[in-house]
């Protein structure tokens, strides 16, 4: 089942056969990546994709002055780089263990051929891009026109993981830093810190340990 939005997870995997992901993963050496580790950088995966199989990872772009842009994290049954497989351009694409991640590599050409050789296959994930690309200006206009608490605010709910409801809390990834939740709203650590600290005042967040909770939206 596809997740709600694209930030955290997708799962994009269980959009193909499943006796195409067993060939897959029953044919290809697994590679291990620790936290903090990188995973690719750009221009690495000019021929490939990599199918995560365990763990969660975050994927940025850096910008020339320094700064990562985050686009979003990872987790089992993703791929990093999918949108490429497609395309013409070289990938600026960088990617980062959050926490132990165990993968494999795949050819662009024989996940491409997998694709344009099932239709049902191709309209899904035709869908998902659409509705990824949704979401990516949803954010867009949050990063170029809301205010920072605003942003936060916003991001916190696309990662909080609607399944896991405890009254009317929802739980962040415990591995998110706030140096993660910064480079997702163009913002820095320490104003992160500021405003997740005033949400907790206003208890439109709460912290339990290392995670954090954020308080369902009242319609």
């Amino acid at each position: 089942m596809q997740s709600e939005h694209f930030l955290y997870p997708t799962n994009i995997i269980n959009m193909f056969p499943a006796s195409q992901i067993e060939h897959w993963t029953a044919n290809k050496n697994m590679e291990t990546f620790k936290k903090g580790e990188l995973i690719c950088t750009p221009g690495q995966l000019s021929d490939s994709v990599y199918l995560i199989i365990e763990g969660h990872a975050r994927i940025f772009h850096i910008h020339l002055e320094g700064k990562e842009c985050v686009l979003g994290i990872l987790s089992k049954g993703d791929f990093i780089d999918l949108l490429h497989v497609f395309s013409q351009k070289e990938s600026q694409l960088f990617a980062k263990a959050l926490t132990e991640v165990k993968l494999i590599s795949l050819t662009k050409a024989e996940v491409r051929n997998e694709i344009q050789q099932n239709k049902e296959l191709s309209t899904t994930l035709l869908y998902y891009f659409a509705n990824r690309l949704q979401d990516t200006i949803e954010v867009l206009e949050q990063v170029a026109y809301g205010k920072v608490e605003e942003r936060l605010l916003f991001l916190l709910d696309k990662l909080a993981n609607k399944s896991e409801k405890k009254e009317d809390w929802y739980p962040l990834p415990e591995f998110l830093t706030h140096q993660n939740l910064a480079g997702m709203i163009a913002s820095t650590r320490e104003t992160v810190t500021l405003v997740i600290n005033k949400f907790i005042q206003t208890e439109k967040v709460k912290q339990e340990g290392q995670r954090l909770w954020i308080k369902k939206a009242k319609n």
